[in-house]
């Protein structure tokens, strides 16, 4: 998985670092600064809400399929949606131009995040048999889907007009682009034979997968400056996953199961900004 960095330790040095080094400054903020332009670093702490939808396709219609009648020459389909909490840490470092006298900014942030939760459901199972475990239906199997790691760009567009610079607020829109990495886990139960089985014959099974994604992220968000150096930032975000595909072929009995995956997710990020 490609954006498999291990991140933890790092994270946490950085996180005692950022939150040490403001402990000195003061907590009043100056006149103008929420224009201030220049690098800075930071942490972010996003918390969301992830939906995601697998559907799943059980093609059973070759010619040389072992599935027996009256399954035999079938495609079955099904789906499944689930939502799950998602949760992180990350780090931040970005460049931000002011222009029209420092009442207006553009940001350019590489982020990147550790995550943790998950999103689970389970397909009803579409079939001919009672229980819909018989081999070549779908099967009313159990996944689950996490976010694991996160990288990329976000722009943020924006400024403090009127009244709000002299109370050292910003306000802005942001969009960016970003690739996660996320762990896919299916949970299936059911009959892996030619001839029918009863429920007592049933076996489990697992299958992991790594799955990477182009995640298309856009919001709102504001800034306080609490001091010359340091600035605290909420977002408000939308985020919507490119569709994943796959299939799996079971050729020892000449069964065919297309699968896809979709997600997206709202969110909010709270972090603190430090500028050099």
């Amino acid at each position: 998985m490609s954006p498999g960095v291990s991140t933890t330790g790092l994270l946490g040095c950085l996180v005692l670092a950022a939150f040490g080094a403001p402990a000195g400054l003061a907590a009043q903020a100056d006149e103008g600064t929420a224009g201030d332009g220049g690098f800075y670093l930071g942490l972010a702490f996003p918390l969301g809400q992830m939906s995601a939808t697998m559907e799943k396709s059980v093609d059973n219609t070759a010619p040389n399929t072992l599935v027996p009648e009256p399954r035999r020459g079938q495609v079955f389909e099904d789906e499944a949606s689930g939502d799950g909490l998602s949760y992180g840490v990350g780090v931040v470092a970005g460049y931000r131009l002011p222009f029209s006298g420092g009442a207006y900014f553009l940001d350019a942030a590489a982020e990147l995040e550790t995550h943790g939760g998950e999103v689970e459901a389970r397909f009803a199972g579409v079939g001919v048999s009672p229980e819909r475990k018989q081999l070549g239906e779908s099967w009313p199997d159990r996944w689950t889907l996490g976010k694991e790691t996160s990288y990329g760009m976000t722009l943020r567009l924006g400024g403090s007009p009127g009244g709000l610079r002299t109370r050292g607020i910003s306000l802005h829109v942001l969009a960016g682009v970003r690739f996660a990495g996320a762990r896919f886990t299916n949970y299936s139960d059911g009959c892996f034979t030619t001839e029918p089985c009863d429920p007592s014959q049933f076996v489990s099974g697992q299958e992991d997968r790594d799955m990477d994604f182009t995640v298309w992220k856009s919001g709102i968000g504001l800034e306080k400056t609490l001091s010359e150096r340091v600035a605290f930032r909420i977002e408000a975000s939308y985020s919507v996953y490119a569709e994943e595909d796959w299939i799996t072929e079971f050729n020892d009995v000449v069964v065919t199961v297309r699968s896809s995956m979709k997600a997206s997710e709202a969110g909010l990020t709270a972090g603190l900004l430090l500028r050099p």
